[in-house]
């Protein structure tokens, strides 16, 4: 395994990096890499610090990385257990030709911003059917935020918690269609496709109107211009900001269409194991294609 050189983008010290485009040149080694899932991941080490970096190149493209930004970070301030994201940027110094192929050329692709977490050396996924349970007031925010963030990617079988030191933690946010929402301008309030998984979420609930109204309070009060304004302008140019900001204004005048989404799941029944099965291919089929065309592709 090879050097490589990266630079974090931290919000403790966002105003250094502003000046100094480098923060460390020690030595830095991919030491793993796993094959799965949407957005290929690999670990990083510098010095004793460890990072899960997830690749922009990877099977949800550069939309995941916006997703997993505002998700973490969303999370974070209503008081959820997510993990602090970092924009880290692979440069072209990089050499790794100890590293499987399939990896190596993801790599390549990826060269630039990505993003990155902590690495949790211990962590467990934590099945909430089998461990002790969340409390109930969690349980709600969680299906709250991924109805905000419109993730689609949380289920029984794949229920994104991982538990590290004595502490759950929501995490993977990379699947949502928040982005695609803000963006693109487009309504899944009553997509029946996506309210289906909204219905297959671990913590789907009634939810009351105190419960709901105790999330609208908290998520009216956060900064989303300073979050959006933070993404690196060469994942987001900054006239979409200004658009992204903009629209979530809008968003918030309607507490995030939270009540119409909560109206409509009353009226969904979920999907047969063939129906969901052929839905399953259909959606990576488009995914495959929509990434495809859009990797290099400036937003």
């Amino acid at each position: 395994m090879k050097s490589l050189t990266f630079l974090i983008r931290n919000l403790a010290c966002k105003a250094i990096i502003e000046h100094r485009a480098l923060i460390s040149m020690e030595k830095i080694e991919v030491i793993s890499y796993h094959l799965g899932g949407n957005s290929f991941p690999i670990v990083i080490q510098q010095g004793k610090r460890k990072f899960l970096v997830k690749l922009r190149a990877g099977l949800s493209g550069e939309y995941s990385l916006l997703c997993e930004w505002f998700g973490n970070r969303i999370g974070s301030l209503i008081g959820l257990n997510t993990r602090q994201p970092y924009w880290i940027t692979l440069t072209d110094s990089l050499e790794f030709n100890d590293i499987y192929i399939e990896v190596r050329d993801l790599i390549v692709k990826s060269l630039g911003v990505n993003i990155g977490f902590d690495y949790f050396e211990s962590a467990t996924a934590f099945d909430v059917n089998k461990t002790l349970p969340i409390a109930k007031e969690q349980q709600v925010q969680i299906f709250l935020l991924d109805l905000l963030m419109l993730n689609i990617d949380r289920t029984n079988q794949n229920q994104n918690l991982l538990l590290h030191n004595d502490h759950v933690f929501v995490t993977d946010f990379d699947s949502s269609m928040i982005f695609n929402n803000l963006i693109n301008n487009k309504d899944f309030s009553e997509n029946e496709q996506i309210l289906r998984c909204f219905k297959s979420n671990p913590f789907y609930q009634k939810v009351d109107d105190i419960q709901l109204q105790t999330f609208i309070n908290k998520i009216k009060h956060i900064d989303y211009e300073k979050i959006i304004f933070e993404i690196p302008n060469e994942l987001i140019s900054a006239e979409y900001k200004e658009l992204i900001c903009k629209r979530i204004d809008d968003k918030i005048t309607t507490d995030w269409n939270l009540r119409k989404l909560l109206d409509n799941l009353e009226n969904i029944d979920l999907e047969t194991e063939l129906e969901k099965n052929i839905r399953i291919n259909k959606n990576r089929e488009k995914l495959e294609k929509l990434v495809s065309s859009t990797h290099n592709r400036k937003i």
